[in-house]
């Protein structure tokens, strides 16, 4: 999976404007629910209920909401670089501004650990992270993830959960 196969121009926000958590995910549920074709609802209520089993924010100002949902087709993303961080209860307890919300169909779940893991290493890179907190525009934020997740994606990765936490393990 590639960032440009679920993420496009039009599904990457500059400058939101939210006060907190549940502003972030509901921004994120009205992207995601417009690019998958699916109740907007629906898609809030699948990422507030997948915060309550452990934060998305992953540290260093990033959160990656994520879901499995039914009713849609293929894998969707959508990018929220906030004007000002938020409170988000993250790992290391730092505000989050930068958001890739991430749905998946829970009917086919092959691919989303591997793909939820390649977000997370991309995230991880503080020149990435920076890059994107002063994109000018939705492409040059496209541009800067892309460009890291073809450096960065391992083709012989195998995805283990353990905990809340995604660990590879290479061939």
């Amino acid at each position: 999976m590639l960032i440009r196969d679920i993420l496009t121009e039009r599904d990457i926000v500059l400058d939101v404007l939210a006060t907190d958590k549940a502003a972030v995910l509901a921004r994120a549920a009205i992207l995601l629910a417009r690019t998958a074709g699916a109740d907007q609802q629906t898609i809030g209520e699948a990422l507030v209920a997948r915060e309550q089993t452990g934060s998305t924010g992953f540290g260093s100002g990033v959160a990656i909401p994520h879901a499995l949902v039914g009713g849609i087709s293929a894998p969707t993303a959508c990018l929220l670089l906030l004007g000002q961080p938020v409170a988000y209860d993250a790992i290391d307890e730092r505000p989050v501004d930068i958001a890739l919300g991430l749905l998946w169909p829970k009917h086919d779940t092959r691919g989303f650990l591997p793909g939820l893991a390649q977000i997370a290493r991309v995230m991880r890179s503080g020149r990435t992270r920076k890059l994107l907190r002063t994109a000018p525009t939705a492409a040059a934020a496209l541009a800067y993830l892309d460009q890291k997740v073809e450096a960065s994606a391992p083709q012989d990765a195998d995805v283990r959960l353990a905990g809340q936490d995604l660990y590879l393990q290479y061939a």
